[in-house]
């Protein structure tokens, strides 16, 4: 039993692991159509004519309850061995023994075709992709040591437990989305724009269980006693079109410039063929409002007192019909018509300053906000501090990441940007170092840019041409 619910927990850590935010490629002034997802605003302006995404892919996984721990090596140097077929110690599951909640946190995509492409002030982008989502809340330390030595685990044995509510969701789904940005003002040396997106999305497969209340006794391996619980649940089976649903994103963001923004036109009029540099940039925005209704679901909410279960590993449920089943038999159960699982909604801040021409260094904070009880995926907190470099046709990242706020585990990622190949971590220390692995990601791109638009084709860049009789400034004679 503790190996089955050890795996069930790296399975849906692994298997069904979009990583994250890319914060390494998230901030660059060459994101294209990577930029809209953090922030849609930021296509106002943005550096290159236009950017197509040929596909593209992303994994994430994080969780605090288990981590995979090689003493010797590191995780690169036990896959290395394991290929050459040299004897080497095996990776082994090792139990955290922190005592907060634990979490489990996994997304897959894959990214369909995109582009971006810049109208003078304003830009329009149009996007397809798949995403995977699972997220697993609030379990206390004493279920996740169940978990992970199984429900046998004697030390726990006659002890009553009350959970506070944990939480598991799962949702896939496809979604076409639709951008545009606009500079809604820029003088002097200041540039305000701001963007949505908005995005229909068709669900493929979707689970919720949210127990409200559980209080329960392990008196022996097999032997549950339920003293009281509650809670809601769902279930959608897979298939191509099993639900449907509306989300998007909103954002603003502020640049102050080093040089006057009066007039300023990208890739539209003479001065705009070069990008206007900025001394620093802020931004905000709200990430993925909305969610998905899956209308042949099983679902609805239950509640019942003292319950004795002789033998738990009798309990089967191997479709829709054996989980309303149990869930009808308890003392009070409310069927519903559908299950809606929303979207991991987050708000975001941004900043990203200059230090010197093509260095700059971004901070950025990411927080959900789903609610402790509802149906709405959760979203890892972070905050990173990410140094960069970047030109047109290179650009290196190492960003700094911290999620949920534990700063006994910061990530060191990587992120490489060559012309339009897009490769990147934001944790890459455990897959060189000897260190305990409790996070995994990894992202690619492949696209192409054009820096450059038809009406900036064989100019150079320059000033904006006085017109006769214009307001425009004349510099000073000088004495």
């Amino acid at each position: 039993m503790r190996k089955l619910l050890v795996f069930l927990w790296l399975v849906l850590e692994i298997h069904s692991s979009h990583a994250q935010e890319q914060i390494g490629i998230a901030h660059s002034n060459y994101a294209g159509t990577d930029a809209v997802a953090f922030n849609p605003a930021r296509m106002a302006g943005q550096w290159p004519y236009m950017d197509i995404r040929f596909v593209g892919a992303d994994v994430f996984a994080w969780n605090n309850l288990v981590a995979l721990s090689g003493n010797d090596r590191s995780l690169f140097g036990e896959i290395r061995n394991g290929i050459q077929g040299t004897p080497n110690n095996a990776l082994t599951v090792r139990e955290s023994l922190s005592r907060s909640n634990k979490k489990a946190l996994v997304n897959l995509g894959v990214e369909a075709p995109a582009i971006t492409l810049s109208l003078g002030r304003g830009t329009i982008g149009v996007g397809l992709r798949t995403r995977s989502f699972v997220s697993i809340t609030d379990v206390s330390p004493e279920l996740g040591r169940f978990i992970y030595n199984g429900l046998g685990f004697e030390p726990q044995r006659n002890v009553r437990y009350d959970e506070g509510g944990p939480r598991v969701l799962a949702s896939a789904w496809s979604e076409a989305a639709l951008s545009y940005a606009h500079i809604i003002r820029a003088q002097g040396f200041g540039m305000l724009s701001m963007g949505a997106t908005a995005r229909y999305m068709m669900g493929h497969g979707g689970a919720a269980l949210a127990l409200h209340e559980f209080g329960y006794t392990l008196s022996d391996p097999s032997r549950l006693e339920v003293h009281a619980v509650s809670g809601a649940y769902g279930l959608a089976m897979p298939g191509p079109n099993v639900g449907r649903g509306f989300g998007g994103d909103l954002g603003v963001v502020y640049e102050r410039t080093i040089d006057e923004a009066d007039g300023y036109m990208p890739h539209r009029s003479a001065r705009g063929c070069t990008p206007l540099p900025y001394r620093y940039r802020i931004g905000l925005s709200v990430l993925d409002l909305g969610g998905i209704r899956y209308q042949d679901a099983v679902a609805g909410s239950f509640s019942t007192g003292a319950i004795v279960i002789p033998d738990h590993n009798e309990v089967a449920v191997n479709g829709q019909e054996d989980l309303d089943s149990l869930f009808s038999t308890v003392t009070t159960h409310e069927p519903a018509s559908d299950l809606r699982i929303g979207s991991p909604t987050a708000i975001a801040l941004q900043y990203d300053q200059r230090i010197q021409h093509q260095v700059y260094v971004a901070l950025a904070a990411v927080q959900q906000v789903s609610s402790p009880t509802g149906f709405r995926l959760r979203r890892t907190n972070q905050i990173s501090i990410t140094p960069r470099f970047e030109s047109r046709y290179v650009e290196v990242a190492l960003p700094v990441v911290v999620r949920e706020y534990d700063l006994r585990r910061p990530g060191l990622g990587f992120m490489l940007r060559s012309h339009s190949i897009i490769i990147g971590t934001d944790n890459i220390l455990p897959l060189v170092g000897k260190r305990d692995v409790y996070s995994a990601d990894v992202y690619f791109r492949i696209k192409w840019t054009f820096f450059r638009g038809p009406f900036c084709k064989g100019k150079r860049p320059g000033k904006a041409r006085v017109a006769p009789g214009g307001r425009e400034a004349i510099p000073c004679a000088q004495p």
